[in-house]
């Protein structure tokens, strides 16, 4: 009877530790799942953030040895010395930012031709899209800075007076009324026809400028060589008596004014 219930007892025992065995594995089969959930959620933020710093990462700019290569590869066959096609020899130039800031003409035409997409011509290799277009924005970024490091605003126009201020400067100066009429018209820029910068001078204004100026002279100075002659004004005949007539003494009524000008 003792034999039966130890053979039972052990029964018990070992269906307890096949049970408790189970239990763990179970256990154990639970929480392994649930700590690599864990995992894979505390990984999943970073590979979140992560991964829009591998998208927005900007590629490495290209050095100015890669443009000269460029350059060498794609264009010296037709712009060299010996061809010099439209007039372009880039063969024994420095693809430097020195040398694009020197020489801004000649790169401002390599420039327009990228932007433009006619050169490398149409059935010739071409570079990649990229290299291409990085080539052109450095050209464009150098020439941009050299400009801005060195300002050339021109030459300043070699300026005049105006029709108006002609004769009064002549009035001023000699007591002659000079006829400006032979000048030319000045150009009116937002509405004056003072303004420094447009009163540029033309070969046809200089010749009209010498004419004015040689009658002018004789109308100040005189010339013994002027005859005597005779000059008739006629008055209107609608003009009033009855009142003060403008430039007259004040306390007059009615009259003539004339204006002359007698050589000497």
């Amino acid at each position: 009877m003792a034999v039966g219930r130890r053979v039972r007892l052990l029964r018990h025992a070992g269906l307890a530790r096949l049970a408790g065995s189970l239990l763990a594995g179970s256990l154990l089969t639970g929480i392994a799942p649930a700590e690599a959930s864990q995992a894979a959620v505390a990984a999943a933020p970073t590979a979140l953030v992560q991964a829009p710093r591998a998208v927005g990462a900007a590629p490495a700019a290209a050095a100015p040895d890669d443009h000269a290569a460029l350059v060498q590869r794609y264009c010296v066959t037709c712009h060299n010395g010996r061809l010099r096609t439209a007039g372009l020899a880039l063969d024994a130039v420095e693809v430097t930012a020195e040398h694009v800031a020197a020489h801004p003409e000649l790169w401002e035409r390599v420039v327009q031709k990228l932007r433009s997409r006619t050169m490398p011509p149409a059935g010739r290799p071409r570079p990649a899209g990229a290299a291409y277009s990085a080539f052109a924005s450095w050209l464009e970024t150098t020439l941009d800075t050299a400009a801005l490091a060195r300002p050339n605003p021109g030459r300043p126009l070699l300026h005049r007076m105006n029709r108006t201020e002609y004769r009064n400067a002549v009035r001023d100066l000699l007591g002659v009324d000079a006829d400006v009429s032979a000048l030319p018209a000045d150009d009116s820029t937002y509405g004056f026809d003072n303004i420094a910068d447009a009163l540029g001078v033309s070969p046809l204004l200089i010749e009209s400028t010498v004419t004015t100026a040689r009658k002018v002279s004789r109308l100040a100075v005189g010339s013994p060589a002027i005859p005597a002659a005779t000059v008739t004004h006629k008055t209107p005949e609608d003009l009033t008596q009855d009142y003060h007539l403008r430039d007259l003494p004040l306390g007059t009524r009615g009259g003539v004014r004339v204006s002359e000008h007698f050589p000497v």
